[in-house]
């Protein structure tokens, strides 16, 4: 039987061969052999890429895809949740191919409207105020919508298959019913002196009382979301999540983060430091991480988090440290 094991990015990074030598733990010596052998199958996802993405030297991005490649690492496809075996390699520029077609559809152009609106919310600076948020993600969708109705048009559907024909046909007609008025979505109402971000909700009484460091994992998430009920009792949660295990965990996982249970620095933004999206990104490892035998993080505030939302959800995914994998689950004669 193997064993699916997910890495999060600095347990990843600390496995290149660069940093083994300049650190020189044993654990990670240990670590990588076991990666190495048939009983295990190292997994990745879009996020770990996403996050290799962002490394500024060029080196250390190479240095990464061809760890994946030692591992010999299946990736997880991220709308399937399949395991793929195709080489890291094609995976990564693939991945990079279409970071430079959403660039060109605009799609990037809405993810960076959008997360404006997330920052804002959570109490970060923002210049713009929410109805410029609005319009901007309102603007780049409407340009979206256009582009591809524009590609739909100029496509030529006698170059289909007959039994494609009418699909595409339908799928124009259907697509221009659509667009027939520009897209409108409302800017949110917030009262100009309301104060924003994860301050005001971790001073409710509700959640003052709960003493979430000191409760078992099993009831952190059931803790917080009870209190955000009582105190918001005609919001439902579930209209704003989808009920999957991601969506759960994506849920659990803010909770956590708002309440202050072993939260991340989400609100700290420097020129040199982006808590925010670190910590957007280390919700997607734990999301992705879904499925695995195990998911390993040396960062102890990640697996306290990472713990109690698989607890949420009931799943059997045990986070742990590398060090603690290893004197735990593997031998070495």
């Amino acid at each position: 039987m193997a064993y699916f094991i997910y890495l999060d990015q600095n347990t990843l990074s600390n496995l290149r061969h660069r940093k083994i030598n300049e650190m020189k733990l044993d654990e990670y010596v240990k670590l990588k052999a076991v990666l190495k052998t048939d009983e295990i199958i190292s997994v990745y996802s879009h996020v770990t890429l996403q996050e290799i993405s962002q490394i500024k030297t060029e080196v250390y991005k190479r240095e990464h895809i061809e760890l994946l490649t030692e591992l010999n690492a299946a990736y997880i496809e991220p709308c399937s949740s399949r395991l793929t075996d195709i080489a890291p390699e094609k995976i990564w520029t693939s991945f990079l191919q279409t970071q430079r077609e959403n660039s060109e559809l605009g799609i990037d152009s809405i993810l960076i409207s959008t997360e404006l609106f997330s920052r804002k919310i959570s109490g970060i600076h923002v210049n713009e105020s929410f109805d410029d948020i609005n319009n901007q993600v309102n603007f780049n969708l409407n340009n979206l919508l256009e582009y591809t109705g524009r590609m739909l048009t100029s496509f030529d559907t006698s170059t289909l298959p007959d039994e494609l024909q009418q699909a595409m046909t339908d799928l124009k007609l259907n697509f221009n019913n659509l667009i027939k008025a520009p897209l409108q979505i409302p800017s949110p109402t917030v009262a100009c002196d309301q104060q924003l971000g994860p301050t005001p909700f971790r001073q409710l009484p509700q959640i003052k009382a709960l003493d979430i460091l000191n409760a078992d994992v099993k009831d952190v998430v059931n803790l917080i979301e009870s209190a955000f009920i009582t105190e918001n009792s005609n919001f439902n949660l579930n209209d704003y999540f989808d009920k999957t295990p991601q969506s759960a965990t994506a849920r659990a996982y803010t909770l956590m983060n708002w309440a202050g249970y072993y939260s991340d620095d989400f609100t700290t933004v420097t020129q040199k430091k982006d808590r925010f999206r670190s910590s957007n990104n280390d919700m997607q490892h734990v999301i992705a991480a879904i499925g695995a035998n195990f998911l390993i993080s040396d960062d102890a505030r990640f697996c306290k988090k990472a713990q109690a939302c698989y607890a949420y959800i009931g799943i059997s995914t045990i986070v742990c440290s590398t060090k603690y994998f290893i004197e735990h689950f593997c031998r070495f004669d």
